[in-house]
């Protein structure tokens, strides 16, 4: 069966693969993984955030700007503090799928040095 791809469907692919890159630089640094991980517990204020995870405020701001621009984090603002919390739950799942992978290649990869 042969399948027939429109300019359209191409359009899209290009897209979705282009966020798709976008994302991954994204969440491609250790710390930025950290504060997602840390927000999976839920909306946490900066000061918090910053405090648990041993950053500076500046740090954790640069890094949350990053995330912000992806749309990977939502924030919102009370007074003088500014909270933070995932915009969608499935984030932790994509993030997690990937350091599953991780783990078992790095198990596999005991195995084999073991071996030699």
């Amino acid at each position: 069966m042969k399948v027939i791809k429109n300019e359209a469907m191409e359009d899209v692919e290009g897209e979705v693969l282009r966020l798709q890159a976008e994302i991954c630089k994204a969440i491609a640094h250790p710390k930025r993984l950290m504060i997602i991980y840390a927000l999976e517990a839920g909306e946490r204020g900066a000061g918090e955030l910053a405090e648990e995870l041993g950053l500076g405020l500046p740090t954790l701001s640069q890094h949350m700007r990053i995330l912000r621009e992806q749309g990977l984090v939502a924030a919102r603002q009370q007074g003088r503090n500014v909270y933070y919390r995932l915009s969608d739950s499935r984030i932790i799942e994509a993030c997690e799928m990937m350091r599953r992978l991780l783990k078992s290649w790095l198990v596999r990869l005991e195995g084999i040095s073991q071996e030699i």
